[in-house]
């Protein structure tokens, strides 16, 4: 049987001398380190199953349910791939996931309903960005609810367009789940970023594109890991510069217009999402784990949306 600590070639249950395991449960792991074998338990805990950590021999053998042994050996397989890699100095494949069709249709869905509310409701005087209310007033729901408003039709169609672009690439990294979620944080921080820089003047923004820019800094945020992480071109400046000036580039030809376009938000978002990008890049093997829970996360973000809207409301 395959396990976490057998790819490195080490131990697995089979070299267990005078190992008796109660029944129902089989071995699937085996370590000879109490943090690398916590490690493994949380992967399976992560997974929604349950695992025992039994000492012997001054070994930490990790065992699960009989019936759930192929699964759990599995998913402990796929992180030891990537983390067998790493160690190796290798370069690492990243796991590419479903985009998650139902999870574009539901983005188009909020955005739109939203905006039609507004139109039959005084909403945005309590739903946008207010760098004052937020800063001194304490008034976090605005970072979140202004993602929501537009100004105009125009408005909201671009950013349903630029949005599900950036979008389709962040999901197929990260998973649709995690994807959206964190596209929704990079705008959540783009959008107090920005007042938290205009503060204590008045300040006001809507709209969904915070989180568009977001999404794109996710990708530049990615590619820096990608390039930095290259065994062959490590602290090569020139390699992990192309993201970055490929990322403002785009930055620069849609995030910078005349009139009312806040580029104050935009750099925010972006800024943000690099961040985001490059940290879930760097821990890209525990989205192997997330998917089992990605509907779960696309929740969290409705639950979050519906929670900021109803405190705004309510106030």
């Amino acid at each position: 049987m395959a396990s976490l600590k057998a790819i490195e070639a080490k131990w697995m249950p089979s070299d267990l001398v005078d190992f008796e395991l109660d029944e129902g449960l089989v071995a699937v792991a085996v370590f000879d380190d109490y943090i690398k074998a916590g490690e493994a338990g949380l992967a399976i805990l992560a997974m929604g199953e349950a695992y025992w950590m039994i000492l012997h021999a001054g070994l930490y053998v990790i065992c699960v349910i009989e019936n759930r042994h192929i699964a759990v050996s599995a998913e402990l397989n796929a992180l030891a791939a990537l983390e067998s890699k790493r160690s190796r100095g290798a370069r690492v494949e990243y796991q590419e996931f479903d985009f998650g069709g139902l999870s574009f249709v539901l983005y188009a869905a909020v955005l739109t309903a939203c905006f039609m509310w507004q139109g039959r409701a005084d909403v945005v005087s309590v739903g946008q960005t207010d760098a004052v209310a937020m800063v001194q007033g304490s008034q976090w729901w605005r970072a979140v609810t202004a993602l929501t408003l537009h100004a105009d039709v125009v408005h909201l169609v671009s950013n349903l367009i630029s949005g599900m672009g950036f979008a389709f690439f962040v999901c197929r990294f990260f998973g649709a789940g995690a994807g959206w979620l964190l596209v929704l944080l990079s705008g959540i921080g783009g959008n107090v970023l920005n007042a938290v820089v205009h503060y204590p003047e008045s300040h006001y923004s809507i709209g969904a594109s915070t989180a568009v820019f977001g999404g794109l800094g996710l990708l530049t945020g990615v590619g820096i890991w990608a390039a930095v992480s290259d065994p062959e071109h490590r602290l090569s400046l020139p390699r992990w510069l192309i993201p970055v000036f490929g990322g403002l580039t785009l930055l620069g030809l849609f995030g910078v217009g005349d009139g009312n376009v806040d580029v104050a938000a935009h750099i925010s978002g972006f800024t943000c999402g690099t961040a985001f990008g490059a940290l879930g890049a760097c821990v890209q093997r525990w989205f192997v784990v997330l998917q089992r829970w990605s509907i779960a996360l696309g929740g969290l973000s409705i639950a979050l949306l519906a929670l900021a809207w109803y405190a705004a409301v309510g106030v």
